[in-house]
C-alpha cells in the first residue's frame, strides 16, 4: 500500500495539534511493513524529528519563519502537484492533512477533519477557508475525523454521508503519562500559600484571544470568587501576551502578580499539569480537546466544558460544567478544592482514561480505513 502524505500543515505550524497529529500518523506508519509512505513536507517551519528510513521519497526544504510570499505559496502549490503526479497512480492514496486536495487525483482521496470553528465561529470571515475545506469534503473518497461529534458537524453544516466519514480519536504522547514522576517536593498547598511560600495555583493550557476558547469566563471566575488571594492562575502556550483588555482587568486585583504566562516543551507542561490544583478548560468549541487527557495523564484533576467534543473525550473522568455559567464553573471548581476523595477518585479515573486515547489505536483505525479504498 502506497500513501503519499500532503504535509502543507508543516510549513504552517511550528507546533500545535494538527501538525503533532500529523507526525505521530507518519512515524507510527513507518512501522507498518506494508506500507510505502512518500511524504511531501514542502517549505516546512516544523521542528518535528521525522526519519528518512519511514519514507521511500522525502520531499522538503526548511524555510525560515519570516520567508512568507504568493510566490513562495505558489510554489508550494505547483510541488506538491508536481511530486504527487509523479508518484501517483489509481492505486496510490492521497492523504491530506489540512484540506489541500489535488485537482485531478488518480487514485483514493483521504482528508483529515478537524473541527467546525471557521463555520461556527466568525463564518463571515472565514469565506475562503470555508470554500477550501468544502472542496477538499466534495473530492475526497473517506474523511477521517477526530471525534463523533466533528462527524456529527460534518454530516450537518456539509450534508456529507455519514458512511464516507471514519473516526479516530488523536492520541495522548508518553511524556505525559511520566508527568506525575515530576513532582519533586509536592504541589504547593493552602498552608505554603498562607505561611507566605509557594502558592498552589489552577492551570489554563491555549489560546486565549479567540471567542471559542472561552478564557474570559474562567478569568473573571478567578477574579470574582477572589482565588487570585490564594491562588495563582498559570496560563500556558497561545499568545505571548494577554489582551489589552484583559491586562487591565488583571491589574486591578493585587497587581495582576498571580497571573503568570508559561511555554516551553511538553516536559515543562507536563511538570506544569502535574504540580497543578486543578485543569480547567472552558472552551465552547473543540474538534477533540487533547490538554484534558494530557491533564489526566500527569495526574492532575479536569474541570471542563460540557460543550461539542468535551464529553465524548473526558467521559466521567473530569467535572464538565456549563460554559456560559460563572456560577457553575465556581461550584465545579470547589468540589475539586475541598473534596479530597472526589479529587482522588478523578485523579485515578483520568489516568485510566487517558490510557484509552493512543496514537497506536488511531494509526491502527485509519490503516484499517486505507483498506476499504
Amino acid at each position: 500500500m502506497k500513501i503519499f502524505f500532503d504535509g502543507s500543515i508543516f510549513g504552517q505550524q511550528k507546533i500545535g495539534g494538527i501538525s503533532r497529529l500529523g507526525f505521530e500518523l507518519i512515524k507510527e506508519l513507518g512501522k507498518y511493513k506494508d506500507i510505502e509512505q512518500v511524504f511531501y513536507r514542502g517549505f516546512y517551519i516544523d521542528n518535528y524529528p521525522f526519519k528518512r528510513q519511514w519514507f521511500s521519497k522525502y520531499y522538503g526544504l526548511k524555510r525560515p519563519d519570516f520567508l512568507k510570499s504568493r510566490i513562495l505559496n505558489f510554489l508550494d502549490n505547483v510541488s506538491v502537484n508536481y511530486f504527487y503526479n509523479s508518484n501517483a497512480d489509481k492505486n496510490v492514496i492521497y492523504h491530506s492533512l489540512y484540506y489541500r486536495v489535488p485537482k485531478k487525483p488518480k487514485g483514493p482521496l483521504v482528508v483529515h477533519a478537524y473541527d467546525m470553528i471557521q463555520e461556527l465561529f466568525d463564518k463571515g470571515d472565514n469565506e475562503k477557508t470555508i470554500k477550501f475545506k468544502k472542496n477538499a469534503f466534495d473530492a475526497a473518497d473517506l474523511i477521517i475525523a477526530i471525534s463523533q461529534s466533528t462527524k456529527q458537524d460534518l454530516c450537518k453544516l456539509y450534508s456529507i454521508d455519514p458512511t464516507k466519514i471514519v473516526v479516530a480519536y488523536p492520541g495522548v504522547s508518553g511524556t505525559f503519562f511520566n508527568g506525575g514522576s515530576l513532582i519533586k517536593q509536592g504541589k504547593p498547598s493552602f498552608a505554603k500559600a498562607s505561611a507566605g511560600e509557594e502558592k498552589p495555583y489552577m492551570l489554563y493550557v491555549g489560546a486565549r484571544d479567540y471567542t471559542y476558547k472561552n478564557f474570559d469566563l474562567l478569568l473573571n471566575t478567578f477574579i470574582d470568587e477572589k482565588y487570585f488571594l490564594q491562588f495563582d492562575l498559570v496560563v500556558f502556550g497561545g499568545e505571548k501576551e494577554l489582551t489589552l483588555a484583559q491586562k487591565e482587568i488583571v491589574k486591578k486585583y493585587n497587581g495582576g502578580n498571580w497571573l503568570k504566562q508559561e511555554s516551553g516543551s511538553d516536559e515543562t507542561l507536563a511538570n506544569m499539569y502535574a504540580n497543578a490544583s486543578v485543569f480547567i478548560y472552558p472552551s465552547l468549541y473543540e474538534g477533540f480537546g487533547i490538554p484534558p487527557l494530557e491533564a489526566m495523564a500527569c495526574g492532575c484533576p479536569v474541570v471542563a466544558s460540557n460543550a461539542s467534543s468535551l464529553p465524548e473525550v473526558i467521559g466521567d473522568a473530569g467535572l464538565l460544567f456549563n460554559p456560559t455559567d460563572s456560577n457553575d464553573l465556581a461550584e465545579k471548581i470547589e468540589k475539586i478544592l475541598h473534596d479530597k476523595i472526589l479529587a482522588a477518585d478523578l485523579i485515578q479515573k483520568g489516568k485510566i482514561r487517558a490510557r484509552q486515547f493512543t496514537w497506536e489505536n488511531m494509526v491502527q483505525k485509519i490503516y484499517q480505513s486505507y483498506l476499504t479504498l
